[in-house]
């Protein structure tokens, strides 16, 4: 399937056939987009701190060397 976005003049646009004319994405589409991406970055936060938690986890099972030693 085929599928291009770009902005042209300020305002996202996209074709669904290389040869296509371009249309103006919707606002409700732009909208649900932005919501979409707001949930992923939620997500992801979560999922950066789960990790960020587990390799801590993991290092706080060796004892810190001293420099010098």
């Amino acid at each position: 399937m085929y599928y291009k976005e770009k902005l042209i003049n300020g305002i996202l646009m996209f074709k669904n056939r290389p040869d296509g004319d371009w249309n103006q994405c919707s606002i409700e589409d732009i909208g649900q987009r932005i919501i979409d991406l707001k949930m992923e970055i939620i997500d992801l936060k979560a999922c950066l701190k789960t990790c960020a938690n587990s390799a801590q986890s993991g290092l706080d099972q060796y004892p810190q060397k001293r420099e010098g030693n």
